[in-house]
This record gives structure tokens, C-alpha cells and sequence, in this order.
């Protein structure tokens, strides 16, 4: 395991490359903490003064003070930033990247999900692969593309997404002076919590407006009018229905908290079904030694599996606050069957004693996953 530890000021800069998982979380020391899950030569830690050069061959978990300025290069993996408000600079994640609590964010590429969630500053992305989620920003939100679907909640500035090819949902404020403009293959809903503007809507399903319109013109395909008093512009284009309503009324569900608590779930979960595997394992070891090469295998494949079921419900957990009222999300396709060469094996430890009755249920339970 490669290890570094540095005192800095309250504004170092991190400069990274991650070649698997990364994670960032901000504290209020003066420390900056790396830990890289392995001890290849090419994992390296360079420092100069206050900054802070990082190559993980494997995942990596870095906590520094809540002002550092991060510029991650690339990361192979899920990237997950929490608590870190200095300038926020990603080039590309070949996973899903999670912040939370950040300050101005500019990204590049993200080839799974993107979940932004209380930011101080503008949010600036050219492209993401999977569905974006933005909550919380306090500044103005420009997304060049979103290949999956889009939910925005609560901004402080302007919106301008040029591209999605999935449905787009949104709910903010209109501040005035400000532009929204969001342009949708599927269905676009924007519901309005206050403030004022003009409206100019078109799309190619239905158009429903819900909210008051004054000197509206328009048909059930394209409409223009004034809601409020303000001096917004919203322009909204679908390729499917398009919807303005009012905002959500009702108590608001803590979402947040929610998925909080379904994540601390999870981890607990995975962490005591970790523990028994592995003490299946080191018995199985303390009695007969190496593992054959089978009975390697079954194991390995039960810890892929479990890892995939963590990642599922990780994902899940992350989305939670967005899937009330939506479809259920399509099941999983089904995973590698168990073999009957791992069945028979299994059931020969059992008989020989190797195993009990209980951990023979874990192992076949982990590979059917």
C-alpha cells in the first residue's frame, strides 16, 4: 500500500491520475492524506511546496483541506468528491462521478452518471455518457450533451443544456436577467418555483402549461408567453410532450437523507458479508491449506458477484432521491449461472466437513448474485 502524508496550507493543489476508484474528501486540517491500494512502482506521490502530483495504478482515497483546488486527469473508475469548495477541474471519468458539496465545477467527459449535489459556483460539463443529476447549484448550470436522462433542482443562475437525448426534468426558481434553455429528444417537464419570464416552447408531442400566461400566443405544439413578473428568458424544445406546471406542493421528502441512510445500509451489508467470506476462506485455508484451483474459482466468482450486487446498490442509492413517481427502473439481466461442477464441488465440502451447511448457502448465494 503506498502511503503520503503532508502538511500544507488551506489551499494546496492536487494534481491526479487514477487508473481505478478515486475518492476525495475535504477536512478542516491542514493535511492532505493519500492512500493507494497497492504498491506498484508506478503508483508515485510527487510534491513541491503546496503542490501535490498523484499516479494510482489502483483505487485511491485522498482527504485534504476543504480549499483545495483538484485537478483530476482521468480516472478509470467511479469518482466520488465530497466537501471540497476550491476549484474543481475533471477531464475525464471512464465511471459514474458523484460531488457533493463542492464549490465551481468544469468537467469534460463522464462516461457513466453524473450527481452534483450542493454546489457554491457555476457548473460547466461538455459530455455525459449516462444521466445527469444537478441539485442544489448555486451558480448557472451549461451542459454540452447528456446521453441518458437530465434532472436539474434548484439553481441560483442560468441553465443552458444543448443536448439530451433522453427526458429532461426540471424544477428552479427563474432569477431574473437569467437564460434556461434545454433542448430534449424525449419528454421536457419544468416546473416553477417562483420568479418570472418569457416563455418560448415547441415540441413535436403534446404541450400542456399549467402556469398563468399573460399575452399568450400559441398552439398544442409551440406557444409563447409572460409568466410573472421578471425578466427571465426559458426557452424549452422536445422531441416529445413538453410540460410547465407549478412547483411540487406538500411536505418535501429529505431525499437526501434518504439515500444517506440507504448507503450506510449497504456498506454495512457488504461489510459483514466480506467478513464471512473471508473467514470461510482463512478456515478453509487454516485446515487444508491452498485453496485447489476450484474451489479458488467459486470464490472468486462469489466476490465479483458481490462486488457487481455493492455497485448496483450504490448506483440505486445514488438515484434514490430522483425516482419517486418515475417507472421502475428495468431488472438486471441475469448473471453466469452457477455451473454444476461448482454445485457438486461446493456440496463435497460440505460432506467432507469442509464447510458447514450455512456457509454453503453464502457461497452459492454470492455466485447466483
Amino acid at each position: 500500500m503506498t502511503n503520503a502524508n503532508y502538511t500544507t496550507s488551506t489551499t494546496p493543489q492536487l494534481t491526479i491520475i487514477c487508473h481505478a476508484d478515486l475518492q476525495i474528501v475535504g477536512t478542516a486540517d491542514n493535511l492532505v492524506v493519500i492512500d493507494i491500494e497497492d504498491d506498484s512502482p508506478a503508483s508515485r506521490v510527487e510534491r513541491k511546496d503546496d503542490v501535490v502530483s498523484i499516479t494510482a495504478m489502483n483505487d485511491c482515497d485522498i482527504s485534504c483541506p476543504i480549499g483545495t483546488a483538484l485537478t483530476i486527469e482521468h480516472v478509470s473508475g467511479d469518482l466520488r468528491v465530497t466537501q471540497v469548495t476550491g476549484s474543481l477541474a475533471i477531464n475525464a471519468v471512464n465511471g459514474d462521478a458523484v460531488l457533493k458539496d463542492v464549490g465551481a465545477v468544469a468537467i469534460k467527459t463522464v462516461q457513466g452518471d453524473l450527481t452534483v449535489r450542493s454546489a457554491e459556483g457555476d457548473v460547466q460539463t461538455d459530455i455525459v455518457r449516462g444521466d445527469a443529476t444537478l441539485k442544489r447549484v448555486a451558480g448557472s448550470v451549461a451542459i454540452n450533451k447528456v446521453a441518458g436522462n437530465l434532472v436539474v433542482d434548484d439553481l441560483g443562475g442560468g441553465l443552458a443544456v444543448n443536448t439530451v437525448n433522453g427526458d429532461a426534468t426540471l424544477e428552479t426558481a427563474l432569477h431574473s436577467g437569467q437564460i434556461y434553455v434545454t433542448k430534449a429528444s424525449g419528454d421536457v417537464t419544468f416546473r416553477v418555483k417562483g420568479g418570472g419570464g418569457q416563455f418560448t416552447l415547441n415540441c413535436r408531442g403534446d404541450l400542456r402549461v399549467r402556469v398563468p400566461m399573460a399575452n399568450w400566443t400559441g398552439n398544442d405544439r409551440s406557444g409563447a408567453g409572460l409568466y410573472g413578473e421578471g425578466t427571465a428568458q426559458v426557452t424549452l424544445v422536445a422531441n416529445g410532450d413538453l410540460l410547465v406546471l407549478p412547483a411540487a406542493t406538500g411536505s418535501p421528502v429529505d431525499a437526501d437523507q434518504i439515500s444517506g441512510q440507504v448507503e450506510a445500509l449497504i456498506e454495512l451489508a457488504m461489510s459483514q458479508f466480506e467478513t464471512q467470506m473471508s473467514k470461510v476462506q482463512h478456515d478453509l485455508e487454516q485446515r487444508f491449506g491452498k485453496l485447489d484451483k476450484h474451489t479458488e474459482k467459486a470464490a472468486e466468482r462469489a466476490a465479483r458477484s458481490a462486488e457487481r450486487a455493492k455497485r448496483r446498490a450504490e448506483h440505486a442509492a445514488g438515484s434514490w432521491s430522483f425516482s419517486f413517481g418515475r417507472p421502475p427502473t428495468p431488472p438486471t439481466p441475469p448473471s453466469e449461472p452457477v455451473s454444476d461442477q461448482e454445485r457438486l464441488l461446493i456440496l463435497k465440502m460440505v460432506e467432507e466437513g469442509k464447510i458447514d451447511v450455512d456457509q454453503a448457502a453464502q457461497l452459492l448465494s454470492a455466485l447466483e448474485s
